[in-house]
């Protein structure tokens, strides 16, 4: 399967900065990284603000069933595990990671600010609140903050 674009696939607001307080405060430090300047990333809650963070084991604050009902019902590929996870910038000099791969399928929901995501041999677009992006496992992909962001991710594992 090929990765793909859904313009506005949620109209609602599934978070906003005042329910990620509350993520940040309730979450464990092993499921709280922190990608550095150098785009190296650590565990642990200090220092934060001014970079990236990425949120795990999310589902247990939310109730997001509808992406994987949205998989489920499209057949789009099979998996046996699924996550969500809470990805933030704090400014738009915030770095992520440089372009990488996951041994998962990934799909992006991008819910506050814009982020440029440039996807090797498909696309380089901005992704702004509500737009969807499919990364298929292994595909090679790099998001640059180009504001004040939040993104959801629903990583989708195949083993």
């Amino acid at each position: 399967m090929k990765p793909f674009i859904k313009r506005n696939f949620v109209v609602k607001n599934l978070l906003n900065w005042k329910e990620l307080d509350h993520v940040i405060d309730k979450c464990d430090d092993q499921d709280f990284e922190v990608i550095l300047p150098t785009k190296k990333k650590r565990f642990g809650k200090r220092g934060y603000k001014k970079n990236s963070i990425i949120i795990s084991n999310c589902l247990k604050f939310f109730d997001f069933s509808f992406i994987k009902e949205f998989v489920d019902t499209n057949k789009l590929f099979k998996y046996v595990r699924w996550d969500a996870h809470i990805y933030a910038s704090y400014t738009k000099e915030s770095r992520s990671f440089p372009k990488h791969f996951d041994y998962a399928h990934n799909i992006i929901i991008q819910q506050k600010g814009n982020s440029n995501w440039i996807v090797e041999d498909f696309c380089d677009t901005v992704l702004q609140p509500g737009d969807m992006l499919y990364i298929p496992y292994k595909w090679k992909h790099e998001c640059i903050p180009t504001q004040k962001r939040l993104s959801l991710s629903f990583p989708f594992w195949i083993e």
